[in-house]
């Protein structure tokens, strides 16, 4: 039965990409992170670190500078590599806790949108980060005001190249 449920949550969660307009609070956003922080990690290094934004204004101006950032979100995680934790696995690393704040928060009612398209340097610069956080991925994060339909995907069979042994 758990199972089960697992998979209906894999095979359920859309990107969100339209929210309703509503703040979504930092104790929501916080819950997500403990999600991501029990990803697994290159020999437990662990490289990522997370800025948690509410704030209308800021989350308006890193929206600004994300040109795959298409409509407004009421919050934002910044998702990020610390550098002196930071591994040759680190960004695979970030990609499992992405997904961790993905799962968890689909099963909680929340929409989030990974945005891989935006300025580092200026999104460092608008949240005065320190030098040793790289910002790899920003998450738009609310209450979803659409219901996105399954899209189709590639079929076990047209995934698997070669099957080896019984």
């Amino acid at each position: 039965m758990k199972d089960q449920l697992l998979m209906e949550t894999i095979t359920q969660r859309r990107s969100i990409r339209k929210y309703r307009n509503e703040r979504f609070p930092m104790e929501e956003l916080i819950a997500l992170v403990e999600a991501a922080r029990w990803a697994p990690s290159a020999g437990n290094s662990q490289p990522w670190e997370f800025l948690l934004v509410n704030d209308e204004d800021m989350v308006s101006g890193l929206k600004a500078v994300s040109p795959g950032w298409l409509k407004p979100a009421p919050a934002l995680i910044v998702m990020c590599i610390n550098k002196n934790r930071e591994t040759n696995w680190s960004y695979i690393d970030v990609g499992a806790a992405m997904q961790n704040i993905l799962l968890y928060a689909h099963s909680r009612g929340v929409g989030c949108c990974p945005i891989g398209s935006f300025a580092v340097e200026t999104v460092k610069e608008l949240l005065d980060m320190p030098l040793h956080l790289e910002p790899v991925l920003l998450m738009t994060v609310g209450y979803s005001e659409e219901k996105p339909t399954v899209i189709k995907h590639l079929s076990v069979d047209e995934l698997i190249f070669k099957k080896v042994g019984k």
